[in-house]
């Protein structure tokens, strides 16, 4: 992907939480803490780069495997199985970041709470 394209993926993403926020969900916004504000922000920009970077680490992987079955089509069967198993850690990191937002966000912040 090119960089612009990149860019405007990220730019689109941290602000779909703002647009598609119901106005219910906090009392007030302006007798939030400023932790409660930023928490929500720090998780939506890790989620964020957790994917993109994910979603590239995976790409490299399933196009280098392709190369190199293509190769040596021998060794097909041994790189299928170190490519599922590096495919499975690399996503296990991004939901690792996820669990991690989903726990800043459901912690009650006083009369703050989803």
């Amino acid at each position: 992907m090119t960089k612009k394209l990149m860019l405007s993926m990220f730019i689109l993403l941290a602000l779909s939480v703002t647009v598609s926020a119901e106005e219910g969900v906090v009392n007030n916004v302006a007798d939030a803490t400023p932790l409660f504000l930023w928490s929500i922000i720090i998780g939506v920009i890790g989620l964020t780069f957790a994917s993109i970077g994910g979603a590239y680490a995976q790409s490299k992987a399933l196009s280098t495997a392709v190369e190199n079955i293509g190769r040596n089509p021998a060794a097909a069967d041994s790189i299928r199985g170190v490519l599922i198993l590096g495919l499975v850690l690399i996503e296990s990191l991004v939901i690792y970041v996820l669990l991690i937002d989903l726990i800043i966000f459901f912690v009650k912040w006083g009369k703050y709470t989803f």
